[in-house]
């Protein structure tokens, strides 16, 4: 099957991107070598620090930073503009932020995964943040607990997923306690210190003592995430008042934190993702479309800007030729195996189960299409903001430095 258009001249940034700024993060930290090049500098510009804190400001696209904090403290402190991973969405990027691989090597490819390797069928549709089944009952704690062990373990790769436990640095990791002590966090923070949060002056407040905890011995990595913007943003929209004024306040909290000083400490600042507004009338809904639907070997996956489709043996050309024909204002059909050369996951050694995972087409969405199916039961999420696609607002985020 000749290989559809790209939607973009290239795949996601090779040497700008959050694996390039992982690479230069452990660089500086002495740690071991990562798939990705450094960023031209980056590592030497960190040198001598003895604490590295990342922040990750969920959502915080350079769109949403140029339209809403134009002249703030981030804006000024902006150094760099970095490419998220292809899908541009939590699950992969904070992939990458708590791997340092690109998604080829950790196999995080959306929200909802197809996950052989678990499950009695064999195999579950998962949620892979939550751990929770697609359309499905919850599963008890003792079964996500199994689950993020298999899933994360990856047992073929060269190297543990869990970056954590392969720095010589000291390593602390800070989130809300909802996310921070979920069987996923645990099992990509293994060898890490856990500080938990509720309020955003709580997260400021625990990088104050995770900063103060130093350990003159050894280099010390802070990781701290956010995640209210991203939360606002798909519930009321990436430019609503409420998103916005959880921005602001951020950069407030950040810029008192900053205040006294960092001593031998330097902040980087980034985000996961960007956003767009994604219109009710744009949703495309498959399983209105039966004649598609029924091709499919299993419900799409992936992102409402980005899904996977399983098809049936031997119905790839049909649903590919079908869904161009129907659907190709709105969508790219793209064969998954060829996006995967070409470089849409990155580079780096080869998941053992992300060929199962990415199907036989990735369905990318257009300007602000979004599409999804509906299992029976499943809960209806309405989301006014979306990521996943290929947009720059979607892909394209800053990199701010505090010394």
């Amino acid at each position: 099957m000749p290989y559809a258009s790209p939607p973009l001249a290239s795949p996601p940034d090779a040497r700008m991107g959050l694996p390039n700024l992982m690479r230069s993060l452990v660089e500086a930290l002495g740690g071991p070598e990562l798939p990705a090049p450094a960023i031209p500098g980056l590592a030497e510009r960190l040198a001598g620090r003895q604490t590295l804190i990342l922040l990750v400001a969920d959502g915080l696209g350079e769109a949403q930073l140029r339209r809403h904090l134009p002249r703030g403290l981030l804006a000024r402190q902006q150094l760099l503009r970095l490419a998220s991973v292809f899908p541009s969405t939590t699950a992969s990027a904070v992939g990458t932020l708590l791997t340092g691989l690109p998604p080829i090597s950790h196999g995080l490819s959306g929200w909802h995964v197809w996950a052989e390797e678990v499950g009695d069928a064999p195999g579950e549709l998962l949620a892979i943040l939550p751990l929770s089944r697609r359309g499905g009952p919850p599963p008890p704690p003792e079964t996500r607990i199994a689950w993020a062990r298999q899933i994360l373990a990856a047992p073929d790769l060269p190297l543990p997923l869990d970056l954590s436990t392969r720095l010589a640095a000291k390593v602390t990791h800070i989130a809300p306690n909802d996310i921070l002590h979920s069987p996923f966090n645990e099992q990509l923070s293994q060898a890490a210190i856990r500080l938990g949060y509720q309020r955003l002056d709580e997260l400021f407040a625990g990088l104050r003592q995770a900063l103060e905890a130093r350990d003159p011995a050894r280099p010390h990595f802070i990781y701290a995430y956010w995640p209210d913007f991203d939360s606002l943003a798909h519930h009321f929209g990436p430019d609503s008042p409420e998103a916005v004024a959880a921005l602001k306040a951020f950069q407030q909290g950040l810029g008192k934190f900053l205040a006294p000083g960092l001593e031998q400490a330097a902040l980087l600042l980034t985000a996961d993702h960007g956003f767009i507004t994604a219109p009710p009338e744009r949703l495309i809904r498959l399983d209105q479309h039966p004649d598609l639907h029924r091709l499919l070997r299993q419900p799409l996956s992936g992102e409402r800007r980005a899904a996977y489709a399983h098809i049936q043996p031997g119905q790839v050309e049909e649903f590919a030729q079908r869904a161009r024909e129907r659907l190709g204002h709105a969508l790219w059909v793209c064969p998954s195996q060829e996006l995967l050369a070409a470089g849409w996951f990155g580079q780096g050694p080869l998941h053992p189960r992300l060929l199962s995972r990415i199907g036989d087409l990735t369905l990318i969405l257009k300007e602000d299409w979004t599409l999804k199916d509906s299992l029976p039961g499943e809960r209806e999420h309405r989301q006014i903001g979306m990521h996943g696609g290929v947009s720059p607002a979607e892909r394209q985020v800053p990199l701010c430095l505090f010394t």
